[in-house]
């Protein structure tokens, strides 16, 4: 259901910092405008949306979504959303450092059966741009090993590498070489257009289904 505005709901203030051929990419800029995010797990009914899933696989992705939106709130992690046509539709949060670290990606489909193409590969865009961008040496993630898709082999599609297995997970990463690289591949695919950040208050601007 769309989320109606009201004055007396706190408003979302949000950057626009880029658009991706139909993406468009907001940076959470305040703690105090994580409302927004909370709400994501409620409003977005994936059972709806991909029916042919199987209960585990649902239990597995609303788990990813609500870890990413616990991570949101870190003081030291760095959070975009991702929308199309006014849907949400993504979102990623990571710590950026000399070494950084992704903590989470999630990202959703807003038509019925149908994944929003290159939503998980432009928000990894986003995460490398600003890695470069500060220098950074490493980025490290932990990729699950039981969910509705094969993580890992994506990420080794992105560059990283795996470095150790665990139960449920296995730990990857990749070097600044190899994100230069990577984003070089991805720019022959991804229509990244930086604008002029402007601060949107996504109750207004985003639609909830």
């Amino acid at each position: 259901m769309q989320i109606n505005y009201t004055t007396k709901q706190p408003r979302f203030t949000a950057l626009h910092i880029a658009n991706c051929g139909e993406l468009s990419i907001y940076k959470v800029t305040n703690r105090s405008d994580l409302n927004f995010i909370k709400e994501l797990p409620q409003k977005i009914k994936m059972q709806e949306l991909m029916p042919n899933l199987t209960k585990d696989e649902y239990s597995r992705w609303e788990e990813m979504l609500q870890y990413a939106v616990d991570n949101a709130h870190n003081s030291g992690n760095t959070t975009y959303i991702e929308a199309i046509n006014n849907k949400p539709c993504g979102i990623i949060t990571f710590f950026l450092d000399k070494t950084s670290e992704l903590d989470c990606i999630c990202t959703w489909p807003v038509e019925f059966g149908k994944k929003v193409k290159l939503a998980g590969k432009t928000l990894f865009y986003q995460l490398f741009k600003d890695f470069q961008e500060i220098k950074g040496k490493k980025i490290k993630l932990e990729a699950i090993t039981n969910g509705p898709y094969n993580t890992v082999k994506k990420y080794e599609t992105l560059g990283f590498k795996q470095t150790d297995t665990l139960p449920t997970k296995v730990k990857m990463e990749s070097s600044a070489p190899k994100v230069k690289e990577t984003m070089k591949e991805l720019e022959n695919i991804i229509e990244y257009q930086p604008i002029t950040p402007e601060k949107v208050d996504l109750y207004k601007e985003l639609n909830i289904r």
